[in-house]
């Protein structure tokens, strides 16, 4: 059994120059009627060039002048993106530097905070206690401020989480 036929190549020219079986050559028509290589390399390359000639009938390809829009909308959102990271990384460091001071600063501020809240009309069961200290300070934050954080936290949050999970 032959493997390869001497018109072989001249068969997928006469197949891809859209020839094949009507304008080829009758001396090539009668080689494949006879050659089962070339027989097999005819119907073989003509299934291929036919579904090519689908796909590309199929393909709806845009204009040059929408790539090139769309190239230079994508170009402005990246250039936005890399201009705006320093300010994101700025506006981190500046909340943490607030956290941090307000922290620091809180037991020398806590005679001011202990006088405006006695000024607001405070009870003695919500008044501040003469002992204020920045462990105090932290405890409350546990037991207070954190929960409400985290309840706000997960309304911010939550709609996100639902968007993303059912996103396609």
């Amino acid at each position: 059994m032959k493997l390869q036929c001497h018109l072989e190549q001249e068969l997928l020219d006469a197949i891809v120059a859209r020839r094949w079986p009507d304008r080829a050559e009758p001396a090539l028509r009668e080689h494949v009627a006879t050659c089962s290589v070339c027989a097999d390399v005819a119907e073989i390359a003509v299934a291929f060039f036919d579904d090519r000639d689908t796909d590309r009938s199929e393909v709806a390809v845009p204009a040059a002048s929408v790539i090139w829009w769309k190239s230079q909308i994508r170009a402005r959102e990246e250039a936005a993106r890399l201009a705006a990271r320093p300010i994101v990384l700025v506006q981190a460091a500046a909340t943490i530097s607030a956290a941090i001071a307000a922290i620091a600063l809180a037991p020398t501020a806590s005679t001011w905070v202990r006088q405006l809240v006695s000024a607001l009309g405070a009870t003695g069961s919500s008044a501040l206690p003469d002992d204020v200290t920045l462990s105090w300070i932290l405890g409350t934050a546990a037991y207070i401020t954190l929960p409400l954080l985290a309840v706000g936290i997960w309304i911010v949050l939550a709609p996100v989480l639902v968007f993303l999970a059912l996103d396609d």
